[in-house]
């Protein structure tokens, strides 16, 4: 009996050994990030949310704490109202989303917090489209809301144009198909050229008087376009030059995404008379779920981010077609040394980043087959 006290001691001595052991392992693993992710992120965001409460020359040594008036001066103005037809389309569209997140939660039984969340926040959004300034009415910041009309639509357009063209490459290049991988680099190598770069060959693309797009298309009757400097065109070559950039990267994802992708489930698709559309949708897209979903919520942050091109290209215009919150940020820390109202917009942005990849998170990475 003794005997086998002593050996249940020694064991638990061995575990409590083991435990502090692996305990230290753990801590020295995670540490370093740790320490890095408190320098480099946390306290960053911290000293911005410091900075946005007060008036902060970048040079100087004004630090006046003013409250909210940043955020005031980024969101408010003069003669400021509300009506129910401003936006009207657009709050129409949002209130429809709204809807539909309620209608299929509920008809699928499973109306959590999160749902309800979405939908509250969906109306509250369409409610704060409908302020405007009145008829003698402006904002404090016209150019802040103008920038970011700009980036939700660069966003918008970009986004699932990117992805939706990464993933039909992907597509088209899976099987093991003769000379993929050339296919794959050549797509791929835009995407480790500096924005430079990549700008000097599309500015010179581009260009109405010795550009090769208007060379190909003078054979066509069509007289040269000023596509960087018209106002209908320069948003549009802008984000014909970011697909061209990084559509490779999205195409690397998905062809990763491809791979994991169990074979025999497109065996007993065709047993179940599937065709190749059929497959797609419940074969292909379930099974790259994931890979979807981190190359939305990159592909958002990044577009939310747009700057490089932008500055190069146009500089903001014609006029201010093509400025965005970013290039604002930048002007306004930089180059107006303000750097509290540059913290305030650079957290208005960092919060509608959050909300956009969380809504992603929620409904793209939900799994419908728990």
């Amino acid at each position: 009996m003794a005997t086998i006290q002593a050996e249940r001691a020694v064991a638990t001595a061995r575990a409590s050994r083991g435990g502090k052991s692996g305990l230290r392992y753990g801590i020295a693993f995670i540490g370093p990030f740790v320490a890095l992710y408190v320098v480099f992120v946390l306290i960053p965001v911290v000293q911005a949310v410091v900075m946005s409460v007060h008036d902060w020359d970048l040079l100087g040594h004004t630090r006046e704490f003013i409250g909210v008036d940043n955020y005031v001066r980024m969101l408010w103005g003069v003669d400021i109202t509300w009506s129910m037809g401003h936006l009207f389309w657009w709050r129409l569209a949002v209130l429809a989303l709204a809807a539909v997140v309620v209608v299929s939660a509920v008809r699928r039984r499973r109306l959590t917090v999160w749902n309800a969340a979405g939908a509250i926040g969906l109306v509250a959004i369409a409610f704060a489209l409908g302020f405007h300034p009145g008829e003698t009415g402006f904002w404090y910041d016209p150019r802040f809301w103008t920038a970011l009309q700009n980036t939700l639509l660069f966003t918008a357009v970009s986004t699932p144009l990117i992805a939706g063209l990464g993933l039909v490459m992907a597509l088209a290049l899976q099987g093991g198909r003769r000379g993929a991988r050339w296919y794959q680099m050549a797509f791929f190598l835009p995407y480790i050229l500096p924005v430079s770069v990549v700008t000097l060959i599309w500015t010179y693309f581009l260009s109405p008087n010795q550009g090769l797009l208007a060379a190909l298309l003078e054979p066509l009757g069509i007289a040269p376009i000023p596509w960087l400097s018209s106002t209908d065109t320069a948003m549009i070559a802008i984000i014909a030059t970011t697909v061209w950039w990084t559509v490779g990267f999205n195409l690397v994802l998905f062809a990763a995404g491809l791979q994991d992708v169990d074979a025999s489930l497109y065996e007993a698709a065709s047993l179940d008379g599937a065709g190749p559309w059929g497959k797609f949708i419940h074969v292909t897209l379930p099974g790259i779920r994931h890979v979807l979903l981190l190359v939305m919520v990159m592909q958002v942050i990044a577009s939310f981010q747009v700057f490089g091109q932008v500055n190069i290209m146009t500089g903001g215009g014609p006029g201010s077609a093509t400025d965005v919150v970013i290039r604002h940020i930048y002007q306004t820390g930089f180059r107006d040394f303000e750097l509290g109202y540059a913290s305030a917009m650079s957290l208005v942005l960092f919060a509608i980043m959050l909300v956009v990849s969380v809504i992603q998170m929620k409904y793209l990475g939900k799994d419908e087959s728990k």
